[in-house]
């Protein structure tokens, strides 16, 4: 069994969920002997960067974003992909490129946000993942939320749908950070909150901006805001000094969570949940918005809120602030709901969808 990882998410992505998923699962692939190549020509993503084998890519830090670039490393991509030769292709994201591939077509279904907030996207871009899905065999969907939607959404058949849990447990396995370089934020242990990723559309981030405002007690605590790229000028319109954008990598994202009162989420809609893993996984408690998916995967581990209703959240966070047995039971749940959740795990079961469809 030969396997083919596609290029279009590391075209695409720099960094995030997505490619962090596929660099942590063929990192699993490799301790099971399991043959298989990423083929990735042209790539921005520092996640497949840092892997060592079992590639054909070439970092670049940055390239245009136009149509010559993808389709030249579309093109390398379809040279590299017969040459090597699979029996299946598991396409990182919704790429024409499976029109062509004759074998065996595996996709993996992150959310169905595009679906459920059009507002948000171009009809071009629903369209275009509708067009793809006809030439797929299975779908693996990362919650079983995922896949009802996915389910409800599309005349797909249940027996071409899997659904396999994503994991948080990678975090632990990263180098610390060098905490001198911390120095000039000022970040004591548990003195600031954690926002990590991106604050726009479905993220909900001017629902956190509202809410600290309402509370009092919060002029003492600093909220960090992790990745997601710098404040624009539009947020810095409507935020004070209390707020930090730091951006980096997982070793600096190691330490955040390490030392934050909690994370904050609050998502109107996800997927799955990884930075909810991730914090849990080293006793960073979480506050997120009650949404189905983060029941699913979080369990009674969270203090959940409105993702609607920002006094709510000032409540939640506020309470958070002044008890401490709550917060060490916190940690104690979302350390033990993490045991459910493995890469391992996630590569066992994706090996045996593979040997399924053969």
């Amino acid at each position: 069994m030969r396997i083919a990882i596609s290029n279009t998410i590391f075209f695409l992505q720099k960094t995030g969920g997505i490619s962090r998923y596929f660099v942590n699962l063929t990192d699993e692939f490799d301790k099971k002997e399991i043959e298989y190549k990423i083929i990735a020509p042209i790539s921005k993503n520092i996640h497949l960067k840092e892997k060592k084998n079992n590639k054909i890519s070439f970092y670049l830090s940055r390239f245009p974003n136009n149509t010559l670039f993808t389709r030249l490393n579309n093109f390398l991509f379809n040279k590299y992909i017969k040459k090597y030769d699979p029996d299946i292709l598991h396409e990182t994201y919704y790429s024409s490129n499976v029109k062509s591939f004759k074998k065996i077509k595996v996709l993996t279904v992150y959310d169905t946000i595009h679906e459920n907030y059009p507002e948000y996207y171009s009809k071009e871009q629903i369209n275009k993942k509708k067009k793809i899905l006809e030439y797929i065999d299975h779908f693996i969907c990362i919650s079983k939320y995922t896949q009802e939607r996915f389910l409800e959404l599309y005349n797909v058949p249940i027996s071409k749908t899997s659904v396999i849990y994503l994991s948080g447990d990678h975090i632990k396995k990263k180098l610390n950070y060098n905490l001198l370089e911390f120095d000039k934020y000022k970040l004591k242990k548990n003195s600031f909150f954690l926002f990590v990723g991106s604050r726009d559309k479905y993220k909900n981030f001017q629902l956190l901006i509202s809410s600290l405002n309402l509370i009092n007690k919060f002029k003492n605590f600093k909220i960090v805001c992790f990745g997601g790229g710098s404040f624009t000028n539009g947020e810095l319109n409507n935020l004070n000094d209390n707020f930090i954008n730091i951006q980096g990598g997982d070793g600096e994202l190691k330490y955040l969570y390490a030392n934050a009162l909690a994370l904050i989420a609050p998502s109107k809609e996800e997927g799955f949940g990884i930075t909810i893993l991730e914090a849990m996984e080293l006793g960073c408690p979480v506050l997120c918005s009650d949404i189905k998916v983060f029941r699913e995967v979080a369990g009674l581990a969270p203090i959940y809120f409105s993702p609607s209703s920002d006094e709510e959240l000032a409540n939640k966070i506020e309470k958070l602030i002044l008890d401490n047995n709550k917060r060490d039971l916190m940690i104690k749940e979302g350390i033990n709901q993490c045991k459910s959740y493995s890469w391992r795990s996630c590569a066992d079961q994706t090996e045996k969808i593979y040997r399924s469809l053969l």
